[in-house]
This record gives C-alpha cells, structure tokens and sequence, in this order.
C-alpha cells in the first residue's frame, strides 16, 4: 500500500492579500445588489450604480489576477492532479465572467452619458429618464444574472480546493 502526501505551501501575506479583495469584492456585490434591488428605486441611484459598476470590473481584473498570478490552488492541484481539469474550466471562466462585467459597466456607463447628454440637451430629465429606464431595467437584470454566475462560480473554486485538500492531500484519495 502506497501513501500519497503532498506538499502545500502557504504565503500567509498573499492569503491576507486575497482575503482583503474578497472582502472588497463582497461588499460591492451586497452594495450593488441592494441598490439594484428595486428597478423603479434604483434609477434613482443610477449614477452611484454606474459607478461601482466600474469598480466592480475593476475589482473583478483585481480579484482573477491575483487567483491567476499566485496560482492560489495551484499547490493544491500537484498534489491533487485529479482536479486540474476542473481548476482549468474555472480559470477559463474568469475570461468569460470579467468580459461579462466590462459589458455591464460599459453598457451602464453608455446609458448614463446619454442620459447626461439628454438632459443637458432638453432640460427635461423625467422624459429621457423614463424612455430610458427599461435599458437601465435590462443593465439591471444582466447585473443580477452576473451576480448569480459569479457566486455560482466561487463557490465552484471552493469547492474545488476543499475537494483537493480533503481528498487527495488528507490522505483518502
């Protein structure tokens, strides 16, 4: 009977890294969910939705680059080779999810430049506002799919790397 161990190192200020960005990560996500929360509510919020919809993205580049450079399971993945494909799928999603993102703040920032440019044009920001709203209704809707997909998508690296850790370096596999 032969024993597999494998080795895994941890960076205690890459692990501090990657928690502090989670946690900004996390609460822009609960920021824009509850401002997006109520369409009819939320274009009042339209221009701070636009907003953190651009420091999401750009969070988002922030976030996938850290996983990406640090290889945060890749450790877990030599000593658990089983699972690379999985951990290859989830890194490919990040090009996938960051795309989705760059399309919802750059379709949200469009919207609201014409809005601006609307209201500086007619001084009649209720009209442009309203024919504008189902757009904002739509980057709102896309906004709450990303969400779903994105938490869909973290918890499918999480438990990738439990899987890893318990399985195959805890010794049962």
């Amino acid at each position: 009977m032969a024993i597999v161990t494998g080795t895994l190192t941890v960076n205690t200020a890459f692990l501090r890294e990657i928690k502090d960005d989670n946690q900004h990560l996390q609460e822009l996500l609960a920021t824009l969910h509850e401002l997006t929360g109520n369409p009819s509510a939320a274009c009042n919020q339209s221009q701070r939705i636009v907003e953190l919809l651009g420091e999401l993205r750009d969070q988002l580049a922030f976030h996938f680059a850290l996983e990406e450079a640090y290889g945060y399971f890749d450790d877990a993945i030599d000593a658990a080779p089983r699972v690379a494909e999985r951990a290859d799928q989830l890194r490919a999603e990040h090009a996938i999810l960051y795309e989705s993102a760059c399309n919802i703040a750059e379709s949200a920032q469009e919207w609201h430049m014409q809005r601006v440019f609307h209201h500086n044009s007619s001084g009649d920001v209720r009209g442009n506002g309203t024919a504008r709203a189902p757009s904002f209704r739509r980057i709102l809707i896309q906004f709450q799919q990303f969400r779903d997909q994105l938490a869909q998508h973290e918890q499918n690296e999480n438990s990738l790397i439990l899987e890893a850790l318990d399985t195959d370096i805890g010794g049962e596999g």
